[in-house]
């Protein structure tokens, strides 16, 4: 009984004086999502149970440096993880005391080599205040790495830390033995659904010719996309088939001349095959694209149509009839499919009129593709191709399908000024219409939203839309890290819904991946020797990747924000 009553008095003897308990080891909670939480900070830290300096019944934990045995005093340890790509959210608040001065900085980091000592804090704060540490960063650690506050900013002899509220959460893939296995695209919350307060429609690019008919590709879109972006099928080498005109026969441009173009082209047998699927699998399509200096034969621009071999380019005038005759042909051929199949109503409601003109070395006076990689160029001299391609647009599309500019490479600073410059162009003509600017949006893992939204802003301040059109999130030359690649994917979409469309009010409307899973995409043909994993699904039963929970934490933080 006596040994009993000792005990207790012991224990109320440390609670009650703010006396010091040597902290347990950093406790790892393995989470049934695959993640990892770190309570606690490694061995040199000590529990105060009861303080009243610092809060009645806070767990703080104190780090006296003098008596630390680290030269980083406070450490976690993610050797475990050793070749991993995580994610690591920090969150704590601390208290500095040190007398003999009034700030201290205070630097978070990781010994992770490979990627320059990545700082996730790094703050002058005033001595004797609590102050609060929140930061999320992605890296892959290459080695036995720790997380630490560093200890080269601090006074070992008259220093002491004081941490609260410790939270550090892992998450990566592969992280714990019982992770568990990606789900297909067939058992989630469909992107289109969770971004259907944002933005008008979410869709994908995919391929007719290639993987089309998989059982799983037909479940899955019209789960995750609303409208859909043919990758090949609507541009004029796939309308035209390849062939070059057995027959011509005349046609009236505006201009009241006769032109001859041909009688028997275009053919339109495999774009009635993907609108009539379209209309089974209840979704709609973007045009893409109607005016593009490539994927558009050649004898469309020569004399003759090149019946006869000719090279030599036809003149302006000539050419803005075989422009209008198209235009018109293909404008006319959904109009009538759309009212004999779908009751009018529209299967593609917004094409692409004109791709990428605009010049990657572009400057105030020359800003659009030279007669070298433009046979529109090359006949016109100048951006009236561009302008004229809108006029006949206006003329032939219904009003209420939105016709978009579409280019790459849009936060450039000086191809926006060009795009910008077509815009002013298009807006300029009386007959002309555009209503968005479609940025394609192919971008490398380490790419900041930053000049991409300046961009976008740029575009929204000419009184259009803006849509993204062809999404896609290359690794380049560097090892592919999947939790780089989510950060990127909910960097960007919380962007994009930061600038969406509201009531009286430009902005984003739409966003369209350039695929779906990442063995499609057509980034391997650009980094040749360097595997692409760019998007938010991958393998043969279409796993969800990182990637796309970072899209999905996105939307619940605009979510959580706009219920504020």
């Amino acid at each position: 009984m006596m040994k009993r009553m000792i005990l207790i008095l012991t224990a109320a003897l440390i609670i009650f004086t703010g006396c010091s308990a040597k902290a347990p080891a950093s406790r790892i909670i393995e989470n049934s999502d695959g993640s990892v939480n770190i309570t606690r900070i490694d061995e040199d830290g000590k529990a105060i149970l009861f303080n009243k300096k610092y809060g009645d019944k806070k767990n703080v934990t104190q780090v006296t440096l003098s008596k630390a045995s680290r030269s980083n005093p406070v450490t976690v340890d993610l050797s475990a993880y050793e070749g991993k790509d995580i994610e690591i959210q920090l969150s704590c608040e601390m208290l500095v005391e040190d007398k003999s001065k009034e700030k201290t900085q205070i630097i978070w980091m990781i010994n992770e080599l490979e990627e320059n000592f990545p700082k996730l804090f790094d703050r002058k704060v005033e001595n004797g205040k609590w102050f609060s540490v929140n930061k999320r960063l992605t890296l892959h650690l290459s080695g036995k790495r720790q997380l630490y506050v560093s200890g080269g900013t601090l006074n070992k002899d008259s220093s002491t830390i004081y941490i609260r509220n410790f939270k550090l959460r892992l998450a990566g893939e592969g992280l714990t033995s019982n992770s568990p296995q990606p789900a297909s695209w067939t058992e989630v919350t469909g992107v289109k659904d969770a971004l259907k307060d944002y933005f008008d429609y979410f869709g994908f690019c995919v391929s007719y010719n290639d993987g089309f008919r998989e059982p799983l590709l037909q479940q899955g879109l019209p789960l995750h996309a609303s409208v859909i972006t043919m990758e090949n099928e609507f541009k004029p080498d796939f309308i035209f088939a390849w062939a070059k005109p057995n027959k011509l026969t005349d046609f009236k441009a505006e201009d009241g001349n006769y032109y001859e173009v041909p009688a028997d082209m275009p053919n339109f047998k495999q774009m009635d095959n993907i609108l009539s699927d379209m209309k089974k699998l209840g979704l709609k399509l973007r045009g893409h694209t109607l005016v593009w200096h490539s994927q558009t034969p050649a004898w469309f621009f020569m004399k003759n149509f090149s019946c006869n071999n000719e090279t030599q380019l036809v003149t302006p005038a000539e050419m803005n009839a075989r422009m209008e005759w198209y235009i018109k042909s293909v404008m006319d051929h959904v109009a009538q499919w759309e009212k004999k199949n779908n009751n009018g109503e529209h299967i593609i409601i917004a094409w692409d009129v004109v791709n990428e003109a605009a010049s990657d070395n572009a400057t105030n006076t020359n800003f659009l593709r030279d007669a070298s990689s433009s046979k529109w160029f090359a006949i016109y001299q100048n951006e009236s191709f561009i302008v004229n391609a809108f006029r006949y647009a206006n003329k032939y599309a219904p009003k209420d399908v939105k016709l978009v500019y579409n280019d790459y490479g849009c936060a450039s600073i000086n191809k926006n000024k060009a795009i910008c410059k077509i815009i002013d162009a298009i807006q300029a003509a009386p007959d002309a219409r555009i209503d968005a600017a479609g940025m394609q949006t192919h971008i490398g893992i380490n790419d900041s939203p930053a000049d991409f939204e300046k961009a976008v802003q740029n575009f929204l301040a000419k009184g259009i839309n803006v849509q993204i059109t062809e999404m896609d999130v290359a690794n380049g030359a560097s090892n592919y890290n999947a939790m780089k690649l989510k950060a990127c994917y909910h960097d960007y979409f919380a962007m994009f819904i930061r600038n969406r469309k509201q009531p009286g009010k430009n902005g984003i409307e739409g966003v369209t991946l350039w695929g779906i899973r990442d063995e499609w995409t057509w980034l391997n043909s650009m980094h040749k020797g360097h595997t692409q994993y760019p998007l938010l699904f991958k393998g043969k039963n279409f796993e969800c990747k990182p990637a796309y929970y970072g899209v999905m934490e996105a939307v619940s933080e605009a979510r959580a924000a706009d219920a504020k």
